[in-house]
């Protein structure tokens, strides 16, 4: 439930979860697999909620979040937090055009 300019952030996170997991558990020291219970967008920001995992899995979940808030969820372009209606994470031109939407409901409604 997220845009697709975060979607190569979570495929990016998930390899990586994997990755760590398989070298850890081949080294013998047992990490618990990761399972996915939601991902989505929320106040603009991802979250990515699992069970699983070790503290190392949590700093990636946390970086990849950081990294989400910095990109635009619609393109992947850098981006900022915006607020207005829905709180979302644009870059400067999904921004225009959602006020460009905005503006037109507005007129819309007040005809």
């Amino acid at each position: 439930c997220c845009g697709e300019g975060w979607w190569p952030i979570i495929a990016e996170l998930c390899g990586q979860i994997q990755n760590h997991i398989n070298w850890k558990n081949r080294q013998s020291e047992i990490v618990p697999q990761v399972v996915v219970g939601q991902i989505k967008e929320k106040f603009g920001g991802l979250r990515f909620y699992y069970d699983g995992g070790d503290e190392q899995i949590r700093g990636m979940v946390s970086m990849a979040e950081a990294w989400a808030a910095r990109t635009c969820e619609t393109c992947g372009a850098p981006g900022k937090r915006r607020d207005g209606g829905w709180i979302k994470t644009l870059c400067d031109t999904h921004e225009a055009e959602r006020q460009q939407r905005v503006k037109q409901y507005e007129n819309q409604i007040s005809q």
